[in-house]
């Protein structure tokens, strides 16, 4: 009787889960009442949010065609009043799990950013792993730029910021989370990647990608993007800009990186100033805080191993050197360029109050005891001890 009883309820059990299984829509998006939102452009316009959403447009079709696009804007108090807005006026319900990149205007950067980037970096419908990025001129410009490199925009975007990672120093990629969390703490500061459009010339390919019915593309022109400068922020507020160099030597402070580049000018080899472009084949490093009785020191040491990727000289011995062969007096230029480049970028943290190199974290976990008396004067007080050397490959 137990067993027939038993055996009952198995089969009422088994039938209920296949019944709660075959009417589950399996997180199925109705791509016909949903906006699928690949990338986020926020302006400040007067007192208002000016939201601007770039659309991916799936098409039914057996045959393989470029991506469709649609860029839509409104405007309200907060980002996500806009973000509503613009469900409202589609009819489509904005699905932001798949929206990977959030661009800055420059019109955002005379206030506090973290005003607008609150609920992304606070709700669950976006992802943590979202790029953050900001941008030259209006973010809706950017979204609506017409490029050679994808007939949307905001890809041809995420391609250059998270171009080989791990491979290249060129941008210092950050993402919403890592922007929120430095904000938040005791320093409240954080940096982003600066875009900015370059002009091309006009070829077929980007006629092509700026002629199609996108619904958004401004047509006006075919451009690519850079993202190698670095914005610094202190209290959610733009104070600083790392350029080009100074975001590559921070980078390799900062992460392991291979086949990068760094440029060697005016070096002088034989009575002749010569540029090198050196490859970068590895990078070791340590950045630490220490103290000298009250003396606050940082201490940096970088080893670079590097070959020779290409040289202006036309001097025959130099042409038949292996390129794993780096010379004295490029490898001395390389360390001096180095440390004028950090006492740079040093000099951008003190003016700004941007704590780039994560100090005060460190103070709080080494050195607790001197947290209070220091804790916000580092960058003031702070003493470079640093030893760089680059190296060829041996």
């Amino acid at each position: 009787m137990k067993k027939k009883t038993s055996l009952k309820l198995f089969v009422i059990v088994i039938a209920f889960c296949a019944m709660l299984f075959f009417t589950n829509s399996f997180g199925i998006v109705d791509i016909e009442k949903t906006a699928i939102i690949t990338a986020i452009g926020l302006d400040k316009k007067e007192d208002e949010y000016e939201v601007t959403v770039q659309v991916a447009v799936p098409q039914a079709s057996t045959a393989s065609q470029e991506n469709n696009k649609a860029v839509i804007s409104a405007t309200g108090a907060t980002a996500s009043e806009a973000i509503h807005q613009i469900g409202d006026i589609t009819g489509w319900y904005p699905n932001l799990g798949f929206c990977n990149l959030i661009i800055l205007g420059e019109s955002m950067f005379g206030e506090n950013v973290t005003k607008a980037l609150d609920y992304f970096s606070k709700t669950f419908k976006l992802q943590d792993s979202a790029c953050l990025a900001g941008c030259e001129g209006n973010a809706k410009d950017l979204l609506t730029t017409a490029t050679p490199l994808d007939n949307i925009s905001s890809f041809a975007v995420q391609k250059i910021l998270l171009k080989n990672p791990g491979m290249t120093s060129d941008v210092a990629t950050v993402d919403i989370k890592d922007f929120a969390v430095g904000y938040y703490s005791a320093v409240s500061s954080g940096y982003m990647p600066y875009v900015r459009p370059i002009e091309v010339a006009e070829t077929q390919s980007s006629q092509k990608a700026g002629s199609g019915s996108d619904g958004g593309s401004s047509g006006k022109g075919n451009k690519v993007f850079d993202a190698s400068y670095t914005l610094l922020f202190k209290n959610g507020v733009k104070a600083e800009l790392l350029n080009d160099h100074e975001t590559k030597t921070f980078n390799l402070l900062h992460e392991k990186v291979k086949q990068s580049t760094f440029i060697v000018n005016d070096v002088e080899m034989n009575g002749v100033m010569e540029n090198y472009l050196l490859n970068i084949v590895d990078n070791k490093y340590k950045v630490r805080l220490r103290f000298d009785g009250a003396q606050p020191i940082l201490e940096i040491e970088a080893k670079i191993l590097a070959r020779v990727d290409d040289r202006t000289s036309t001097s025959k011995e130099e042409g038949l050197q292996s390129p794993v062969y780096l010379p004295e007096a490029t490898a001395r230029k390389a360390e001096s360029d180095f440390k004028m480049y950090v006492d740079s970028i040093l000099q951008k943290c003190r003016t700004s109050q941007c704590d780039l190199f994560g100090l005060d974290n460190m103070l709080y976990r080494y050195h607790h005891k001197q947290y209070n008396a220091y804790s916000g004067k580092l960058y003031d007080m702070l003493k470079l001890d640093l030893f760089v050397n680059f190296t060829g490959v041996k």
